[in-house]
């Protein structure tokens, strides 16, 4: 009996490894409105010009309709931190590679790569000020109310011209912060700056 028993699980176990083998993953949507009507930036935020994101806020029990505004605001400024952490940490790649190239080929005394940690420190203050402060140059652009459950979307945008002026602003700041501080070899960082930022798509 005990045999029959387990010869019946066995069965019954390979029959859901087949069956669970069989099945494809289910692919996550961006979101989770089904209405027809949605415009086409709830899917697909990106624009040519800069960078955004799509805020997202269901209805509240209370139907504080201003409370919904300022999380679907909120919620689309820590995504749009998310990228904006992801390009000036690209930036620094750029800017750390072209002063470690001039370095190796100048002739000048001194002339080294910028230490790790230090780069390090000066990518976190430029990220930490840019979401802390800069993403004030965000705008929400459109809102969209999905009329099936209520749920409210921002689309927050920064435009090209506005993401690279903080950038630049805040990157020479912090630059000036560790010339300051002794770290000689930052100082044609700043000379490259422009070309680093540029670089950085």
């Amino acid at each position: 009996m005990k045999i029959k028993l387990a010869l019946v699980s066995g069965v019954t176990m390979l029959a859901l490894g087949v069956a669970c083998g069989e099945k494809t993953p289910e692919t996550t949507p961006v979101t989770t409105t089904k209405a027809s009507s949605a415009p086409a930036w709830v899917d697909s935020p990106n624009i040519p010009d800069g960078l955004a994101d799509v805020g997202i806020a269901q209805a509240n029990p209370m139907g504080d309709k201003a409370m919904q505004r300022a999380t679907a605001l909120a919620d689309a400024r820590t995504k749009l931190a998310g990228q904006m952490k992801v390009r000036v940490q690209n930036m620094f790649s750029q800017l750390n590679q072209q002063v470690t190239t001039a370095a190796a080929n100048t002739s000048q005394k001194g002339g080294k790569p910028i230490k790790n940690d230090v780069m390090q420190r000066v990518i976190e203050n430029v990220t930490r000020n840019i979401v802390d402060q800069e993403l004030q140059g965000a705008t929400a652009r459109a809102w969209w109310l999905d009329p099936t459950d209520g749920s409210l979307y921002c689309h927050l945008v920064m435009s090209k011209e506005t993401m690279e002026r903080v950038m630049q602003q805040q990157a020479q700041k912090e630059i000036r912060s560790e010339i300051a501080r002794g770290e000689k070899a930052l100082e044609n960082a700043l000379d490259k700056l422009d070309a680093a930022i540029a670089a950085s798509r």
